[in-house]
This record gives structure tokens, sequence and C-alpha cells, in this order.
């Protein structure tokens, strides 16, 4: 762990394990390290040209989030397999004993009445039009039986872990059907947008300070925890700063503290780049 912990990009991902008791380690048949999951990847394992066949493992601290990138993978890399669509479960055992087998690449039902379908979309179709747009998006839909109101019932692939909500349905078959087919309506309530009292006194302020012959510098919200805090030769205490859990940079790992950190690097910016 001290090895890594000088890492700028590795750094950020070692509170995960480094306060365990063990750590998790995957190994070949020959006791040879392949990773140190979710740290870092081995180069024994890494994917050639020549490489038939593939293990897919996935690590993750929630377990739902891993099973969704798991049945993604899987089920992009089967359309290449020997035999596609063919993938080779694996039998995962739990620190506790317990067993479950992965990737479960079943497909989940949802019955969604029509109404809740084309209602929000503003169009009229009855229930074999709507399944034939839900067929057309790769789901599979089905009339279901209701005593009440038309009901449809979708197949949800693995593959499809944004469908969530009947709004999701809605949503494909708005895009089957097109957008540009959606006839134009006006909403029944007709408002008036208009600037806040707030607002309209930040911009005559700005204004005038501007004419005082200061410089408007607009900054990102966001830095790195290195320009919020080293090098400002200030120390963090962990209550002074906002941590992003999933920076996408390590130039975004922060919410800012303070001003000058973003102002220093904006004058540095234009002393290295004159005019």
């Amino acid at each position: 762990m001290d090895f890594y912990r000088s890492d700028m990009k590795l750094k950020k991902f070692l509170h995960i394990i480094e306060n365990s008791p063990v750590y998790p380690v995957i190994y070949d048949s020959n006791r040879t390290v392949l990773s140190l999951p979710p740290i870092i990847n081995g180069a024994h394992s890494a994917i050639t040209l020549k490489t038939r066949n593939v293990f897919i493992e996935c690590t993750a601290t929630d377990l739902t989030k891993a099973n969704i990138v798991l049945n993604t993978m899987v089920a992009m890399f089967s359309e290449y397999c020997e035999n596609k669509f063919e993938v080779e479960p694996v039998e995962v055992v739990s620190h506790d004993g317990s067993t479950a087998i992965y990737p479960d690449l079943s497909c989940y039902k949802m019955e969604v009445s029509l109404s809740d379908i084309v209602g929000p979309i503003g169009i009229s179709l009855d229930e074999t039009q709507v399944i034939s747009l839900l067929n057309k998006m790769q789901l599979q839909a089905d009339l279901c039986s209701s005593n009440r109101e038309p009901c449809i019932s979708v197949s949800v692939p693995p593959t499809r872990s944004d469908v969530l909500h009947a709004r999701d349905l809605a949503e494909d078959v708005a895009i089957a059907y097109g957008y540009n087919n959606v006839p134009k309506s006006k909403p029944k309530s007709m408002t008036i947008g208009g600037r806040q009292p707030l607002n309209r006194f930040s911009d005559k302020i700005r204004a005038e300070v501007a004419r005082a012959g200061y410089m408007e510098v607009l900054t990102f919200v966001l830095t790195s925890h290195e320009e919020n805090f080293d090098m400002l030769n200030r120390t963090d205490d962990g209550n002074k700063a906002v941590i992003i859990a999933n920076p996408r940079t390590s130039e975004f790992e922060v919410v800012r503290s303070s001003l000058m950190s973003c102002l220093l690097k904006t004058l540095k910016h234009n002393i290295d780049h004159p005019r």
C-alpha cells in the first residue's frame, strides 16, 4: 500500500481496501498474480492478438453496479465468440460460504399500462402498435391480461440496465415512433419567465466593478486536491473541502475552498501565454 500511495492516479482508490484485514488478489493456477483489484491490473494477463480464451472479472463496492458492468461486458464480448452469444458461467464463493452463478443473464418482466406509455408522449396508439415499436427497440413485448385497461408485458434484457420505469419504455416508444412525428401542442398553462431580483442586483454590481478597471475571472468550481491545499501551503484536516467520490480526472477532485488557487492558476496561464 505504501508503494501505491505515492502514485497520483492509484492513491485515490487505496481507501477501499487499505483498512481491510485481507486484500483481494486474483492469480492463476501457477500462483502468478494477475491483478490487485480494485487498485491495479497486471501485464501477465493482458489481451493480445493471439488471445483466444478471455476470463472477464468485475470487482466493485456495489454488487448491483458490478452485475450491470459484468452483464454488459459479457454480452458485448459474446458476439465475437466461436459460438456466438454463448458464455461459460462461473461459480463465485463468497466469504460467508454462500455461492452464486455469474453472469446472471436472465431477463426481467415489466407490466405497464398502455396509458403510462403513450400518455407522456402525447400520441394515440393501440396496444399492437406500441408492441411493434417496442420490438423495434429490441424489447420483447406482449399483451398481458388486465381487467381494467390494456396492459403490456415487456421483457427487459440484461444489456438494458437503463430501463427502470415506465417512462423509460415511453422514451423508447417515442424514439421508435419518431420525435418529429409527435404532434406539437401548446401547454395548458402559460407562464412568462423572469429574472430573480438577486440576479439583477448581481449583474449591476458586476458591471460597476468592471467599469472600475477590474477583470472578471470565470473558473471551475472543482479543482485538484494538490492545487487546493499543497500549492497554497495549507493542510487538509478532512473537513475543509468536499471530496468528489469518483472524479473524472485528477484536476477535478475536490470542491474549491478558496478562490486563490483558481486565480493563481489563471494568472500563471496568462503569463505563460502572453498576447
